[in-house]
Formats: structure tokens, sequence, C-alpha cells
């Protein structure tokens, strides 16, 4: 059995484009959801958990019936990649202690910077298995995809 190594990397290429543009958007709303009370974050929630139950496959022909090529699916990668980043680092962000970041908002910084240089170098290490988690769901599936 031979390996048709093009096909292996541009899975590879997909699937990370994908997850590096889902810890873009999935970051900062992870900080939202997390940090912040705000009206939509229950249907937010839901909606996250609805596209995590949602395979990569229907997103992807849902979306883009008559093209697929590969920079369409790691946008489409990069929607199902958000669900696992958001949902997998929620948890630890909202358990942080919050007292850091009041010293920090007390000494003028701005919010930004609190979640650049407070926040994530306390939770980095369940931020990157999230993405590790979505790294791999884009891969797998994106792989079956270009079988077919």
């Amino acid at each position: 059995m031979t390996l048709n190594w093009p096909a292996v990397w541009l899975s590879f290429r997909v699937a990370g484009l994908a997850t590096a543009g889902a810890l873009v958007v999935g970051l900062w709303l992870v900080y939202r959801v997390a940090t912040r009370e705000f009206i939509g974050r229950r249907a937010t929630l839901a909606v996250l958990a609805l596209l995590f139950a949602t395979p990569v496959v229907i997103l992807a022909w849902v979306l883009l019936r008559p093209v697929f090529p590969w920079q369409t699916g790691a946008a489409v990668g990069a929607i199902a990649a958000l669900p696992p980043i958001v949902l997998g680092s929620r948890k630890t962000l909202q358990e942080l202690n919050r007292d850091y970041g009041d010293a920090a908002r007390s000494l003028g910084c701005p919010e930004w910077r609190i979640f650049w240089r407070v926040m994530l170098p306390l939770c980095w290490r369940p931020i990157l298995a999230a993405a590790g988690v979505a790294f791999v769901r884009v891969w797998m599936e994106w792989s079956i995809v270009a079988a077919l």
C-alpha cells in the first residue's frame, strides 16, 4: 500500500489553517463567554454545541455544494474547529482567579492586554489541548472528504 503524499500534506495544511483561524476567533469568543454576562450567551453556547455535534462533512456539503477547493475547506474547518476550542477552554478561564485581572485593570491595562499578558499565560495548556482536538477533528474529517 502506497501513500498519496500530496493528499496527506494537503489535509495537514487544511487542518492547520482551520485550527489557526479557529484559534483567532475562538480565543476572543471564549474570553467573552467565560468572563462576561451578555444577552446571547446561552444561545452562543447552544449554537457551539450544535456545531460540535455536526460533522464537518455535512457543514461542507451544506455551505459549499457547488465547489470545494481546499481554501474553502479550511474555512469550513475553522467553523468546525471553533466548538472544541471554545467549549474545551471555557471552564479553565472561568475558574481563574479574578484578582489577577482586577489588579491589572486597576493599573490601567486594557482588556486585550489583560487577556494576552495575564489570562492566557495562566491557562495556555487547556487551550493548546483544545486546539489539538480541533486539529485532529478537522484533519480526520477533511481526509474523509478528500478520499471521496
